[in-house]
């Protein structure tokens, strides 16, 4: 599929097909503004099939008017948008934060991160370890109660 919002010359010209198959009429400018072959007649006006299309269609949809210049001012803001420039600093910072997130989760597919802070300490063997020991502090305070009297 070729890029509609870029490049002009690269799309085929039978488009005709698509442009005739959505109800063009029911949409409002938002999803207007969001149709690629919409976006295409703005972008590039002297497009012979697309502004045909286009032409007859507001012809044929006089009220529809205002709902083509609302679409056409949206497809036009947002065609002038630049994204934000990022300092080093900053992608740098994005890189690490991207870096340490891919560790994290790496260590814990691989099982070297404890999934829970007490899940070694309640396994079945340290449990059982635990009563051995509290019985036999037991028995050892117990002898030692014994001696001291």
């Amino acid at each position: 599929m070729c890029d509609l919002f870029y490049e002009k010359d690269k799309c085929p010209v039978n488009i005709l097909n698509e442009l005739l198959m959505k109800p063009y009429s029911e949409y409002s400018a938002e999803e207007l503004a969001m149709e690629n072959l919409f976006i295409r007649w703005v972008r590039f006006p002297n497009d012979p099939p697309i502004r045909s299309f286009w032409e007859n269609w507001m012809v044929k949809y006089p009220n529809k008017k205002d709902t083509i210049e609302k679409a056409r001012e949206l497809v036009l803001i947002t065609s002038e948008w630049k994204p934000e420039i990022l300092s080093n600093q900053d992608v740098n910072s994005l890189w690490d934060r991207i870096r340490t997130s891919l560790e994290i989760i790496k260590e814990r597919e691989t099982g070297d991160a404890p999934q829970e802070p007490f899940a070694e300490i309640l396994r079945p063997k340290n449990i059982i370890l635990g009563v051995i020991s509290m019985a036999l502090i037991g028995i050892l305070c117990f002898i030692f109660l014994i001696f001291i009297r």
